[in-house]
């Protein structure tokens, strides 16, 4: 975002008046969401953008409409953050029932017998089963949430998968539905401990993207290779400005941006397109002008549509969606392997195929 507030500034900025990016930290709480959009409202923005934990994004965007600020949301997926159908909000990250479809569709094509969740209680993972579930059994696969709530946690919850698995060589599939690292760290330890990691019939998941990011291989481990994870990006196929914008990261910071990182940049990208046709930063007008935008991101061409009903509503329909794995251990974005790619239905033909 910093990036892109820059480089629009240096072109000259929007009219005449130069871009000021306020930053605040949600902390990834609502409630720390919410003193957030007071400080920032107090601050006297035009605009919003951004977030990327769908609990606190739904928990602030009734606000957002009630201060009649524009917010375009850039990372967190949470359905109820656009079908609530609210006047304001924009979303460049795709539903969380889009994406995790997706992901679900790629395990129903290769031929898993049995998927479990070891799941973490929050409306956000629970939805995202629900998605996954709904997906599976159309393709008669069986899903069996393992929620380490109960008394007997992680531990009890790995017991409950390995005796299903037991005996049967056709491969599973366990998803990681957790949000705090040392529930994943546990997880890691006790399926490496009892050496299911180097099991053919159990392979990890990760549909929420996480593996992207250093901290969840400090959790997870430097030999949690081989998870598929779903990503909003195509591996090594950005736009001409996502190439320039890419670089231009890598050049500052030393490394290559995530997806995430190139949503935020998306974001300030859209809201100075919004501007630029509202030819002010007044927020009705920018509001009204970003229903009829379309612009280059570094992902694709945004713009952003809706329905007469559901989550598609105010929602770039779509941004890529696609299921990757690091082959072996963490290394370039660019360089992983796509697996699935939403837009096509299916995987990438192999090389013998």
């Amino acid at each position: 975002m910093q990036l892109a507030v820059r480089q629009i500034n240096n072109a000259g900025g929007v009219g005449r008046s130069m871009l000021d990016l306020v930053f605040e930290d949600t902390k990834g709480l609502p409630a720390a969401g919410l003193d957030a959009v007071d400080r920032l409202a107090r601050h006297g923005v035009d605009v919003l953008a951004g977030e990327y934990h769908s609990m606190v994004a739904n928990a602030v965007v009734a606000e957002v409409d009630r201060l009649r600020l524009p917010f375009v949301c850039a990372s967190a997926t949470l359905d109820a953050i656009t079908a609530r159908r609210l006047s304001r909000v924009f979303r460049i990250a795709p539903p969380q029932s889009y994406g995790w479809r997706a992901y679900a569709s790629y395990l129903a094509a290769t031929g898993m017998s049995h998927v479990f969740a070891v799941m973490e209680h929050s409306i956000y993972w629970e939805a995202g089963a629900a998605v996954i579930e709904s997906r599976l059994l159309e393709s008669g696969i069986p899903f069996t949430r393992l929620r380490i709530d109960s008394e007997n946690g992680i531990v009890g919850a790995i017991d409950g998968m390995q005796a299903s698995i037991a005996g049967v060589p056709t491969p599973h599939m366990l998803l990681l539905l957790v949000s705090r690292l040392e529930d994943l760290r546990s997880i890691a330890h006790e399926v490496r401990n009892r050496r299911l990691n180097n099991s053919p019939s159990l392979i990890l998941g990760d549909p929420a993207g996480r593996t992207i990011f250093h901290d969840w291989w400090d959790a997870a481990g430097a030999d949690a290779s081989g998870i598929p994870f779903l990503a909003y990006e195509r591996p090594g196929r950005l736009t001409a400005r996502g190439e320039s914008a890419a670089r231009d990261f890598e050049t500052e910071y030393g490394r290559e941006p995530s997806f995430v990182a190139l949503e935020g940049y998306d974001a300030i990208v859209v809201l100075e397109a919004g501007a630029r046709a509202a030819g002010s930063v007044d927020p009705a007008a920018v509001c009204h002008a970003l229903r009829h935008t379309e612009v280059q991101g570094t992902r694709g061409t945004i713009a952003f549509s809706t329905e007469p009903a559901g989550v598609v509503h105010q929602q770039w329909k779509w941004a890529p969606a696609c299921v990757v794995e690091f082959r072996a251990g963490r290394r370039r974005f660019s360089s992983s392997e796509l697996l699935w790619d939403a837009e096509l239905s299916g995987p990438r033909p192999t090389e013998a195929g």
